[in-house]
């Protein structure tokens, strides 16, 4: 099925906007973006379940200090599982650098990953992530928690 012309702008905004939460929020109100019961992983790093342990997570990567980063998303597919009941699924590329402490930092990406997400409309239109699931294709998912890149 195709993606409506609406859908798709709607789904680079959500994905935009968990980046922007990630880089310029220290990932503050990145579990709102995800339904009540939605699911993160991040390969051995984390399996997060629901808002409360995605909030939680950011909360920990927080109090290792200062960390700056940019999640470069790019190339979205994005395929309806069923548009009528607010569903879809998609992929996206993110382009990762990152490095503890304040900018600048020297250039350091990090990693190449694929996020393979669910996404969930609803009743006010707002979509949200139901999972996302990163593959990493370069590099490594960073050990976040104990203050490497």
């Amino acid at each position: 099925m195709d993606v409506s012309a609406r859908t798709r702008p709607q789904i680079e905004a959500l994905i935009a906007e968990f980046a922007f939460r990630v880089d310029h929020r220290d990932g503050e109100g990145v579990a709102e973006l995800f339904i009540p019961e939605g699911s993160y992983s991040l390969g051995a790093i984390a399996r997060l379940r629901g808002r409360a342990q995605i909030a939680e997570f950011y909360d920990r990567r927080r109090s290792t200090g200062p960390r700056t980063s940019r999640h470069l998303f790019t190339n979205l597919h994005v395929r309806t599982v069923d548009l009528d009941a607010g569903r879809a699924r998609g992929t996206c590329v993110l382009n990762l650098h990152a490095a503890q402490g304040t900018r600048p930092r020297p250039l350091s990406p990090v990693m190449i990953a694929d996020y393979d997400d669910e996404y969930l409309r609803a009743a006010d239109g707002t979509w949200r992530f139901v999972r996302r699931d990163v593959s990493v294709v370069f590099g490594q998912v960073p050990a976040l928690l104990n203050g490497s890149p």
